[in-house]
């Protein structure tokens, strides 16, 4: 296993490398040039069909180049991941920029929504013939009926199993005004359980990383956080998720929450996101039939990661943030990269603060954040510690209080304010008489009341 972990190590510092070299620069290149092939070639083959029969020999030429672009694509990424977001294109990571018409993009993009799709994602290099019966079923009227699962049978039972169909995607992209969230924050935190699994399901077996559906996640919860405090949000629903989910999506949310509150760029906390989503990856993987344990899962997900061919910065980051986010601030092999300084702030907190059956007893938020910042400048990032403590207050979302009218309240919300550090919005759960409470008050302690105890939580 030691092997194993210095091989790793060798192949992502080698990686690193040659990525600073430009050859991420030079991939990208590539993918661009045969992402817009790709995406002209298929857009040609589908307006043919509207002039002849799918038997014409007029496509025998483009078919024959679509394949020879496909196959070279999979020899640069493994799997290619094409996903049309309104006039938008991406291959893998990259974003294809065409020189030709955005309306011609769109129509590529409108014809595979009609049976709900957003993305394909091709494992391998599909036939000619199978190519002309893919085109076919594109341009057939959509099923009535689930859609998109019903044009996967198809492509199963025509022997293109290799094929994965995503859904719509929905990207915020840079200058967009924002519009109001399509689903509420409830809706996209319960489906992303659905999109973790599958993004941990494809690994687990072997598949080649998709970072597409992730990050489209990452980006909606983005954009709900502009409008509510991300970790109140988390907080409320963490509990409607399933277990596997909880932890992997608040850290993703204390993350970015976090990135938020430094400052980044809308374009950098997708990246983030993406990387928290992945940080514990290791654990849906097996080695001899065994899930990986503690001690190797940042080298299997580490390995597995890899697996995804190019190295872009959004990739590196990940590929670091999966390897350091339980190495501390001063380690002796170096200090980690800001995404793992981040996550293991997030992840440690989550961590002490969850109960988790058979783990032992769980800390107040408060006292939770009182250990953590025992270790600043030894485990932790001391600036990021204190961007972290400035958003969370004294009484972070989840902290149980007793207040001097008598109430046991539970905060609701993160600081809004530099006056509420100490002050933020709280729900009553027992009235003053011991009762409990039905109607879900809220008590502001910037305006009323005041905190005498911290409670301990229980199991």
């Amino acid at each position: 296993m030691a092997d194993e972990i210095r091989n790793a190590q060798v192949q992502l510092g080698t990686a690193l490398s040659q990525a600073h070299a430009g050859e991420d620069r030079e991939i990208s290149r590539q993918v661009r040039e045969k992402g817009e092939q790709f995406a002209k070639i298929l857009y040609g083959l589908l307006r043919m069909t509207h002039i002849h029969s799918m038997d014409n020999v007029v496509f025998e030429q483009p078919v024959q180049d679509f394949r020879s672009v496909l196959e070279s694509l999979c020899k640069l990424l493994g799997t290619v991941h094409l996903v049309c977001v309104e006039d938008q294109v991406y291959v893998n990571d990259v974003r294809i920029r065409f020189e030709i018409a955005s309306e011609h993009v769109e129509a590529v993009g409108a014809d595979l929504r009609r049976h709900r799709i957003g993305g394909i994602s091709f494992n391998d290099v599909i036939t000619e013939k199978q190519i002309l019966i893919l085109v076919g079923m594109i341009i057939e009227p959509p099923a009535r009926k689930s859609p998109r699962m019903s044009f996967q049978r198809k492509l199963n039972e025509n022997g293109m199993s290799s094929i994965e169909l995503h859904g719509i995607f929905s990207f915020r992209m840079k200058g967009e005004k924002i519009h109001k969230m399509d689903r509420e924050f409830k809706e996209v935190y319960q489906q992303s359980a659905s999109v973790i699994a599958e993004a941990y399901r494809n690994l687990s077996a072997n598949r080649l990383p998709n970072p597409l559906p992730v990050r489209r996640l990452a980006n909606e919860m983005i954009d709900t956080s502009r409008s509510a405090s991300i970790a109140d949000l988390a907080r409320d629903h963490d509990r409607r998720l399933p277990h596997y989910a909880r932890h992997t999506l608040m850290v993703t949310n204390l993350s970015l929450l976090i990135g938020g509150a430094a400052g980044f760029s809308n374009a950098i906390l997708s990246d983030l996101g993406v990387a928290a989503m992945f940080h514990d990856v290791g654990y849906s993987l097996k080695e001899d039939g065994y899930w990986v344990p503690f001690e190797r899962h940042t080298t299997a997900g580490l390995s597995s990661l890899m697996r995804q061919r190019g190295f872009h910065e959004a990739k590196v980051r990940r590929l670091l943030a999966v390897a350091e986010h339980h190495r501390s601030y001063n380690s002796p092999k170096g200090r980690p990269s800001l995404f793992a300084r981040i996550i293991h702030i997030a992840d440690d907190y989550d961590i002490l603060t969850r109960f988790r059956p058979g783990k032992g007893p769980i800390l107040s938020h408060p006292d939770a954040l009182a250990r953590m910042a025992a270790h600043t400048g030894k485990a932790y990032d001391p600036d990021l510690f204190q961007v972290f403590v400035n958003k969370m207050g004294m009484f972070p979302p989840g902290s149980i209080l007793r207040l001097a009218s008598g109430r046991l309240v539970v905060s609701a919300s993160g600081v809004r304010n530099r006056k509420t550090f100490a002050k933020p919005l709280c729900q009553v759960v027992r009235n003053a008489d011991g009762s409990r409470a039905t109607n879900r008050e809220l008590v502001d302690l910037a305006g009323e009341d005041r905190v005498i105890k911290v409670l301990q939580p229980s199991a």
